[in-house]
């Protein structure tokens, strides 16, 4: 598994330059946030559709491995509820945030997935990225694994885009695989938004 921890200290934005180890990452069933979820012997649906906003208390909740790299101020940013019913966000780095499988975003569809919030502009814009793609946030495959590339990313007068594009591998009565591609934006406000 990579690690982008890098990118968590340095919020560096990349120009037209050779990509650097950290542009591509493999997400797979494996290592999922809901796969984690599931070892916890709580029955789960496939994929949670809201993941709330709320106050992080740690002696009652169990913060998630897969996304463990994520952290600020030296917290994790998701973790699972205490009664382990679902997976959070920390309220200081987001508001509540809402799935989107971006491997079935409609051509010319933009959707909102939530707010980042102040504290949690601290955090590396790519990282951001990241993040909600390791969390399952920004769904990138259905039954397998995806490989997702950065191809190109901005940033101008507090808002920030980048380009993604990538491979996911399902089944359904063969192996079939599929090229999907998203930007995903930080709006000035700190929206949080996916485009195809």
């Amino acid at each position: 598994m990579k690690r982008i921890v890098c990118l968590l200290l340095f919020p560096t934005m990349l120009g037209a330059q050779t990509m650097s180890k950290t542009d591509a990452l493999t997400f797979s069933r494996d290592t999922s946030v809901l796969y984690e979820h599931r070892s916890l012997g709580r029955h789960v649906d496939d994929f949670q559709q809201v993941f709330p906003a709320v106050k992080i208390d740690p002696q009652t909740m169990i913060a998630v491995k897969a996304t463990a790299e994520f952290n600020l101020d030296g917290q994790p940013l998701l973790w699972f509820a205490a009664d382990k019913s679902k997976a959070v966000v920390d309220e200081r780095a987001f508001g509540d945030l809402t799935m989107v499988n971006v491997t079935t975003l409609g051509v010319g569809k933009t959707v909102v997935v939530g707010k980042i919030k102040e504290p949690g502009r601290k955090l590396a814009p790519r990282a951001v990225a990241w993040f909600l793609m390791r969390s399952d946030i920004l769904q990138t495959f259905v039954h397998l694994e995806s490989t997702v590339k950065i191809e190109g990313e901005k940033s101008a007068g507090g808002r920030y885009e980048a380009a993604f594009s990538g491979k996911h591998l399902y089944y359904t009565n063969q192996r079939h695989e599929s090229a999907f591609r998203f930007r995903f934006i930080i709006e000035e406000d700190g929206t949080l938004r996916v485009e195809s």
